[in-house]
């Protein structure tokens, strides 16, 4: 049995993909400073955009999993990098959507190959079904770590309200 902890297993693997995406993307290179979580928003948008379906902060927030501030800093920083603009909506003016630039839009298809390759980097080896099994055993910790958060949350309020 394997005593190393999962949790820092999952960190070290973050950390190699985080190395091996700065080495070898090409779309990284072409924007500065480029990271793959910036990648992924640009993903993300393009398949919004593909769809018809608008994408606001708080979708951002809640497929990357990032707190708002987290995310309010991710898209001005990409602003300034002329990857993405913000613009109103017509059904409530308080909301301002995410858009691709054409810059992001060139950028896309190189971004689509980079992130097929790591996605074969990471899978090499493995069978559909493992792939499968793997997905699934990373939702639980997701679900897991987040019902861990929320609860503790809880206490934290119970406990303050006693």
């Amino acid at each position: 049995m394997d005593n190393r902890s999962i949790g820092m297993r999952l960190r070290m693997i973050n950390n190699a993909v985080r190395r091996y995406i700065d080495r070898n993307y090409e779309g990284k290179k072409e924007v500065d400073n480029m990271t793959c979580s910036n990648g992924w928003i640009i993903g993300m948008l393009c398949d919004a955009e593909v769809l018809g379906r608008d994408v606001m902060q708080r979708d951002l927030e809640n497929e990357l999993g990032i707190t708002r501030s987290t995310a309010s800093k991710v898209l001005i920083l990409l602003e300034k990098k002329g990857v993405i603009a913000r613009e109103s909506v017509s059904y409530d003016a308080r909301l301002k959507k995410i858009v691709l630039t054409e810059k992001s839009r060139e950028l896309a298809g190189k971004l689509r190959a980079d992130t097929t390759q790591m996605e074969a980097v990471l899978t090499k080896g493995f069978s559909p079904e493992e792939i499968e099994a793997l997905n699934g055993y990373l939702d639980r910790m997701e679900k897991n770590i987040e019902a861990a958060d929320r609860t503790k949350g809880v206490d934290k309020i119970v406990k303050n309200a006693q």
